[in-house]
C-alpha cells in the first residue's frame, strides 16, 4: 500500500496495535517479525499479542497505567509494546546501557505497575541491576524473560497486580494520558530527564508518511536501535508495520552483523544514525554490490560526513536524510528523491506537506529564506507533553500552540532547510541526545572541580562527541578518575571523550559563563592527562586570551 489512501486508512486507526490487527487479517501468513532465524507470521504474532493483552487485563492492568521494559531490541519488545497498546496502557522503554541511577530515576518518575526485564545479555545481569534499583526506589512486580516463550508464560502468570500508585498530575497532563502510547525519556538542560508522552495518533501519522517517503510495497527493516529510542519505536518498527511490512531484530549493533542481516534477510529499507553508517562503510565486509537490493537508505539522527555519504552512494540506491526529534514523534522532514551529496551533507530536506512546521523568530514571525530562526511545529505529530511536569510542558510551546524544537535553521534559496545550531545546548552524538547539564552535575560532585562546562565538538564518527572543559580548586584530578566518576553514574555514550583544562572561564556581562566562547575555545585547550594537569605556564597563557 503506497498511495495517499494509506493516510486515510491510518487516520481511522485508534491505536498503534491496529497496524498489527489490520494486516493480520489482510496478509495472515506473511512474515511480520524475524529474529535469529525464527520467523512469526502476522497472524501468529497477533495471536500472541491478544493472549498477552488478555492476561494483562486479567491481572488488573488498566488504560493509562505505565509498564516499563528493560530489553535489547528483540521480538519481546514488540510483543509488550503492542499488548500494552491493545490494553490502552503506556509503554516505557529502558535502555540496557542505563546505570542503576538512571533506571531508578525513570522508574521513580513514571511509577509503573509492572516492570519487565530481559534476564541478561552478553554477560550483563539485568536482574542484579533491578535488585540494585530496588535499593533506591520502590519497585512494582517484576517479570523476567530470556525467550518469547518465557516472556509470554511469565506475563500469563503474574497474578493480580497491586493497586496503582496515586498520581499527582496536573489536569492538562492527566487529560493527555488516554491518547498516550509511549513515554520516552529525553534529557533536559537542567540535568533531569524529561518524560515525553508520544501519542498513538502522532506515531501512526509519522509512520504513514515515512512509508510513503521511503518504503516499497512490502518494506523490511532492520531494527537495532535501543527500545527506549523514538527511532526504534517509529522509524524502525511502526514505519515497517503500517504498510504491512516486517521487522528483523538485532540485539546489538555491529557493522559486520548489520551488513550480514541486510544481505541474508533481504532487508530493503536501511535507516540508521550516522555513526552506524560510518562503521558499516569502514567494515571489511562492506560490499556495495551485495546491497543493491535495497530500496532506500536514510540517514537519521544527525549529519553524516561527506566521505560516508560518498561510500553509501556506491550502493547505487536512493539516499535520503531526515530530521526530527522525540517531541515530534521522530521524522518531520525528508530530503527530496535524487538530492545531491551537498544537500545530504548540509541540509535536512523539506518539511513534509502532511505536517505543519515553520521557521520563526522570537516573536513568532515567519522567517524569510536565508533568515535564521527556530524550527517550530504543531498538529498531529506533536507530543502530548512531559509526564508529571506541567511547567516543562508549558515552556515547550508558544502561547499559540507551536512546539519549540530548540533547533535553529534557515531555508535556503533552493527550498532545503539547513540546521544552523541549537537554541538548547543539546549534543547529538551517534544518534543519542546528550544534554550537558546532566554530565556537568556529575562532574561537579568531584571535590576538586571548581567549574565545568560540557560541550559537543565535531567528530567524524559520531557527528558530535562529548567533551568537558574544567577548572579545578586546589589540585587537578586525574583524567581516569573523572571518566570513572562519569561511567559510574551515566550511560557510556555520555562519558566525555576528553577533559580539557582552563584556568578561568570567559564571562558574559551578567557574570555567567560564556558557553559559546568556551565551546569555540575548547578544541584548542590542553587535555587533562592521567596524572593531572598540563604545564602551568600554558594555562596562564590561556587565561590571558580569555
Amino acid at each position: 500500500m503506497k498511495t495517499e489512501d494509506l493516510m486515510n486508512d491510518v487516520a481511522g486507526w485508534r491505536r498503534i496495535d491496529d497496524a498489527l490487527s489490520v494486516h493480520a487479517r489482510r496478509t495472515p501468513t506473511a512474515v511480520a517479525v524475524s529474529f535469529e532465524g525464527r520467523h512469526w507470521s502476522w497472524a501468529a504474532f497477533d495471536a500472541l499479542v491478544g493472549h498477552t493483552a488478555q492476561a494483562l487485563v486479567s491481572a488488573g492492568l488498566a488504560p493509562g497505567d505505565r509498564v516499563a521494559l528493560l530489553s535489547t531490541p528483540r521480538p519481546e519488545y514488540l510483543l509488550v509494546l503492542m499488548a500494552l497498546s491493545r490494553v490502552g496502557a503506556i509503554y516505557v522503554g529502558l535502555n540496557p546501557r542505563y546505570t542503576v541511577n538512571e533506571v531508578a530515576e525513570a522508574v521513580g518518575r513514571v511509577r509503573p505497575r509492572l516492570l519487565i526485564t530481559l534476564r541478561s545479555f552478553e554477560g550483563r545481569d539485568f536482574l542484579a541491576l533491578i535488585d540494585a534499583v530496588a535499593g533506591q526506589v520502590a519497585l512494582p512486580p517484576v517479570v523476567s524473560f530470556d525467550s518469547m516463550d518465557s516472556c509470554v508464560e511469565g506475563l500469563s502468570r503474574i497474578g493480580r497486580l497491586p493497586p496503582p500508585p496515586s498520581d499527582t498530575l496536573d489536569v492538562p497532563t492527566r487529560s493527555a494520558l488516554p491518547g498516550t502510547a509511549v513515554i520516552v525519556f529525553t534529557s533536559g538542560t537542567t540535568g533531569r530527564p524529561k518524560a515525553a508522552m508520544l501519542t498513538h495518533r502522532g506515531l501512526l501519522h509519522a509512520a504513514a508518511v515515512q512509508h510513503l517517503r521511503l518504503n516499497p510495497p512490502q518494506p523490511r527493516y532492520l531494527c537495532n536501535l535501543p527500545v527506549n529510542h523514538v527511532g526504534c519505536l517509529m522509524n524502525l518498527t511502526l514505519a515497517a508495520l503500517v504498510g504491512g511490512g516486517s521487522v528483523v531484530f538485532l540485539q546489538r549493533f555491529s557493522a559486520a552483523r548489520t551488513l550480514q542481516l541486510i544481505r541474508d534477510e533481504r532487508v530493503n529499507c536501511w535507516l540508521q544514525v550516522p555513526a552506524m553508517y560510518h562503521e558499516c562503510v569502514r567494515d571489511p565486509s562492506f560490499d556495495p554490490k551485495a546491497l543493491g537490493h535495497l530500496h532506500s537508505i536514510c540517514i537519521g539522527g544527525g549529519a553524516a560526513s561527506a566521505w560516508t555519504i560518498r561510500q553509501l552512494r556506491e550502493i547505487g540506491v536512493p539516499l535520503y536524510v531526515e530530521y526530527g526529534q522525540t517531541e515530534t514523534s521522530s521524522s518531520a522532514a525528508y530530503s527530496d528523491p535524487g538530492a545531491d551529496d551537498e544537500v545530504l551533507a548540509h541540509c535536512v530536506g523539506r518539511f513534509d506537506r502532511h505536517f505543519e512546521f515553520r521557521i520563526a523568530d522570537r516573536d513568532g514571525r515567519l522567517c524569510a529564506p536565508g533568515e535564521v530562526g527556530e524550527i517550530q511545529g504543531r498538529g498531529a505529530l506533536i507530543f502530548a507533553g512531559y509526564f508529571g511536569d506541567p511547567q516543562a510542558t508549558q515552556a515547550a510551546f508558544t502561547s499559540d500552540g507551536w512546539l519549540h524544537t530548540g533547533d535553529l535553521a534557515m531555508q535556503r534559496p533552493d527550498g532545503n532547510v539547513a540546521i544552523q545550531g541549537r537554541l538548547k545546548e543539546m549534543i547529538k552524538s551517534g544518534g543519542y541526545n546528550v544534554y550537558p547539564r546532566e554530565i556537568e552535575q556529575v562532574l561537579e560532585s568531584h571535590p576538586d572541580i571548581d567549574q565545568v562546562v560540557v560541550v559537543g565538538l565535531p567528530d567524524e564518527r559520531y557527528g558530535e562527541a562529548v567533551h568537558a572543559v574544567i577548572a579545578w580548586r586546589t589540585r587537578a584530578p586525574g583524567r581516569e578518575a573523572l571518566a570513572e566518576l562519569c561511567r559510574s553514574r551515566l550511560a557510556n555514550y555520555k562519558v566525555p571523550k576528553s577533559f580539557r583544562v582552563i584556568e578561568a572561564f570567559p564571562l558574559l556581562a551578567n557574570g555567567k559563563i560564556d558557553r559559546v566562547t568556551t565551546r569555540a575555545m575548547a578544541s584548542g585547550l590542553p587535555e587533562l592527562n592521567a596524572s593531572g594537569t598540563p604545564a602551568k605556564h600554558h594555562l596562564a597563557n590561556q587565561r590571558e586570551t580569555t
